[in-house]
Order: C-alpha cells, then sequence, then structure tokens
C-alpha cells in the first residue's frame, strides 16, 4: 500500500501492519525563491513528487506500505527574513512540532520514521532530532535530505548547464521541476542567475559547501534571492529529474524497509 496518511481512516491505520510500514513525514518550507518562482516551491515540488510516488500505484513497492504523512510546509527559513513571503520557525518551536508529530504517529504503533525533507534550511535540526527521536521514543528514523547529499547528482548528469553554484536555490534544478509541476506559477521572464557573493566563493576553506562553514544568512550571498541559474530551466529537465526522483526514491524506501535496529 502507498497511501497518504489523511485519506485513510481510523480503522485502516490501526489495521497497518506496523512491522512492514514506513511512515514518511515531508517536511519543507514557505520561503521566497526569487523574482520568478513562488514561495510555496519547496511545498510544491515535494507533493507533486508525492503524488508521482503514490500514481504509480501499489505495486512499486512491495516490501510493505508507505505511508506519507501530512506535510508540514512550514519548516526553519530565518536565513530568508527580509525577503517578502518567508514564513518561518524558530529552531526551538520547529523541534518540539517535529517532536509531537512523532510522538503521535509512534503512538498509533509504527516503528519506522523518515523525515522527507526538500528545503535546506531545515536538515540540521532533522539530523539533530533524528537522533533524540530515536531515543526518546525508540523509532527507527531516518532522514532523506536531497541538498546537502548526492541524491540529485546522477540524475543531474547530462542534463545540468549551469556551474558549480548552478544548483543550490531557485536555481536550474528547483526551476525545472516547477515548469513540469506548476508551470502556471513560475515567470521566467523574471529569472536572473546570480552566484554567491565574492567574499564566499572561491575561497579555499570558507564557501557555502564546506569545509569551513559560516553562519550566513540569504541577503549575505544574494541581491536576487536567487543562488543558481535559473535560466538553463526547462519544462523537459523537470520531466527528467522526477521520473529519476521517483525511480531512486524507491530504491531508497526498499533499503530502508530492510533496515531495523
Amino acid at each position: 500500500m502507498i497511501k497518504r496518511w489523511e485519506n485513510l481512516t481510523r480503522d485502516e491505520i490501526a489495521a497497518l501492519d506496523k512491522d512492514r510500514t514506513i511512515v514518511m513525514l515531508p517536511t519543507s518550507a514557505t520561503e521566497q525563491h526569487g523574482p520568478h518562482l513562488p514561495v510555496g516551491t519547496d511545498a510544491i515540488i515535494l507533493s507533486a513528487l508525492i503524488d508521482r510516488i503514490i500514481a504509480q500505484g501499489d505495486d512499486a513497492f512491495e516490501k510493505g506500505n508507505l505511508i506519507f504523512a501530512p506535510q508540514l510546509p512550514i519548516g526553519k527559513s530565518n536565513e530568508h527574513m527580509g525577503f517578502a513571503g518567508t514564513i518561518t520557525f524558530h529552531a526551538q518551536t520547529y523541534y518540539a512540532l517535529l517532536h509531537d508529530i512523532a510522538e503521535s504517529i509512534a503512538a498509533s504503533g509504527f516503528k519506522k520514521l523518515v523525515l522527507f525533507n526538500s528545503h535546506g534550511g531545515n536538515t540540521d535540526m532533522l539530523n539533530l532530532i533524528s537522533r533524540d527521536l530515536r531515543i526518546d521514543l525508540g523509532l527507527d528514523v531516518f532522514v532523506i535530505d536531497w541538498w546537502f547529499t548526492d541524491f540529485w547528482a546522477d540524475g543531474l548528469k547530462g542534463l545540468q548547464q549551469s556551474g558549480k553554484y548552478g544548483v543550490f536555490h531557485a536555481c536550474e534544478l528547483e526551476t525545472s521541476l516547477m515548469l513540469e509541476a506548476r508551470p502556471e506559477t513560475v515567470h521566467m521572464e523574471l529569472a536572473v542567475d546570480e552566484e554567491p557573493a565574492e567574499y564566499f566563493r572561491g575561497d579555499k576553506y570558507v564557501t557555502v559547501f564546506g569545509p569551513v562553514n559560516a553562519g550566513w544568512k540569504t541577503a549575505d550571498v544574494t541581491k536576487s534571492g536567487v543562488i543558481g541559474a535559473p535560466t538553463y530551466a526547462t519544462v523537459e529537465k523537470g520531466q527528467k529529474l522526477f521520473d529519476y526522483a521517483c525511480r531512486k526514491l524507491l530504491d531508497i524506501f526498499a533499503e530502508i524497509a530492510d533496515i531495523s535496529y
């Protein structure tokens, strides 16, 4: 079974084999994405991807049940404050919210939780709380994050035309996915390409990729709110990237199904 939590009844949830069920908690954001993308970009992309996975049918996953909990469309986005449209939780609020939701999921008898994330500002919190949830609730917890991992690397081969910073925020990747998912919300005539500010680019150690990280806000590294090259985006790239992501995620879910502590 591959379903959304909110579409199941109380008794259907109670009847699920908890030893063969993975609950996904989708986490995203509502924040500025430059002049050409809507503030709901992260949430829209994640929801569209979940829809595509569900549309493949129950036969797409043979190792039990995948249940997608209601998405959290607001996250930790305080780095984008100062640009209109951004909504954020403070770190303490977001931690408490995630912990309460996970506690509720555990109370329904589930044993395996995946924090399924589409916003880079959430990453550190999700990695931190995953350990706490394991210790506090006894859940097997996993984090799927596509911004600070190599998740998209193979899918971008042969597609990415932008350079090192071309895929980061409101970029070639996100804009391509949005052209496929919600083209009516994308204003390509307003798209601009922008790399990080000069003092964050080309240095040996202190860069936006590390190995030495700085505590930065978005306005430190971009004037437009874009970090990347959205002008290279196309709907065709978006279609291929969605197809790639569905295949990869089903492979990841299958591996997670086989892991237990």
